[in-house]
């Protein structure tokens, strides 16, 4: 049997998707609310804070709690290098992981002095039919930190970063681009310079915005898909999921 404020939260939007409701309508008050499900305040709000956080419906201080806007334009994707290789057991070689001074553009991404040093991690990915990316990640050498090759050379550069360093990391940006190969990629992916890529840039921050790694994967382009679905759907699932 659910509680109360989940029961609460599932009538409302069902409300809310039946029309009853509609995007910019004020809901019950607690008040009311309380009265309608002969409960209290405190699962009143319990019930509300699920529709908040599931995005649907906004808070106004002193006016009442109002029903938000579907966003529709807002994806979220599900993204892990090692997705490229599937289930192969073969499919990651590791090509390096050494500490070494920081470039002037790894230092800038990562926030370092010219004192610093990082991790640089080199694999290359592939499918069971083939080669399909160059993937290069960095770190901040943390001293006192080994670097454990068996463990780096399969796991997703998120858990890598939590492995060497922070626990959890609270933002992970994404950024996507297509590219030309240059001269060094191309040689790595035995391919011409000037072929098409797909670029993954991800860059991992901390609870206090620091960055703690950085790095690309160089996907060929018929050997990456990438897929996104609506976040609302994805809140959905969590809510209706609880």
């Amino acid at each position: 049997m659910q509680p109360l404020y989940y029961c609460i939260a599932e009538d409302m939007i069902k409300r809310i998707k039946g029309g009853e409701l509609k995007p910019g309508d004020m809901l019950p008050s607690e008040s009311q609310l309380c009265t309608e499900y002969s409960t209290s305040k405190m699962t009143v709000r319990q019930g509300l804070g699920l529709l908040a956080r599931a995005g649907y419906l906004r808070s106004v201080p002193g006016k009442g709690s109002f029903v938000e806007h579907p966003r529709y334009d807002m994806l979220a994707m599900h993204f892990d290098e090692m997705d490229i290789v599937g289930g192969y057991p073969q499919g990651v070689k590791l090509l390096q992981a050494t500490i070494v001074d920081p470039k002037p553009q790894v230092q800038d991404m990562l926030g370092l002095t010219e004192n610093d040093k990082v991790i640089v991690l080199k694999r290359l990915l592939y499918t069971e039919k083939q080669l399909a990316a160059y993937d290069i990640k960095y770190m901040p050498y943390i001293k006192g930190k080994p670097l454990i090759e068996k463990e780096i050379q399969y796991i997703p550069f998120a858990k890598m970063v939590a492995k060497h360093g922070e626990l959890f990391s609270v933002k992970n940006e994404v950024t996507i681009y297509a590219a030309a190969a240059d001269q060094g990629v191309a040689a790595m992916l035995e391919t011409s310079p000037g072929s098409p890529l797909l670029v993954i840039e991800q860059k991992l921050l901390s609870a206090e915005q620091k960055p703690i790694g950085w790095g690309k994967t160089y996907c060929l382009s018929d050997c990456m898909q990438l897929h996104a679905v609506s976040a609302q759907f994805i809140q959905d699932k969590k809510l209706l999921n609880l």
